[in-house]
């Protein structure tokens, strides 16, 4: 059910991106949110937020396909918030290219962990891991 034990080279080259760019989305949108969105003391969901985003890289970086599904789940949350902001948002030049910057690895993410070479890989090693 958990598997722990991450073993980044033997990946395929398809998850290893697909992990680099979900654990990068991760950094780029807590830098963001730590950055613009919290007050003078962080509170309980600024911490499960950040624990969350790393939980979910780990799972995923372990090979989990229910985590490989929560994280899609999440990236698609992650990228209509940040659709929005781009959309909404009337702020300056770096603001908009950090913003932008996490669209394309939480899409990356997405796509790469969508790919079938991927979702093959995901199912055979927790066949194998199951035996």
């Amino acid at each position: 059910m958990f598997n722990t034990a991450i073993k980044f080279g033997a990946y395929p080259p398809t998850v290893k991106k697909g992990i680099l760019c979900l654990s990068l989305g991760w950094l780029g949108h807590l830098f963001f949110y730590f950055k613009f969105f919290t007050g003078e003391v962080l509170v309980r969901n600024d911490y499960l937020m950040a624990a969350i985003g790393i939980a979910v890289c780990y799972f995923v970086a372990a090979i989990n396909s229910w985590a490989r599904a929560l994280s899609i789940f999440f990236n698609i949350g992650v990228l209509v918030i940040y659709l929005a902001l781009l959309a909404f948002q009337n702020v300056g030049f770096n603001l908009q290219v950090l913003t932008v910057a996490v669209i394309v690895l939480f899409a990356l993410a997405t796509y790469y962990l969508l790919r079938k070479d991927t979702v093959e890989f995901f199912r055979s090693f927790n066949a194998e891991e199951a035996r």
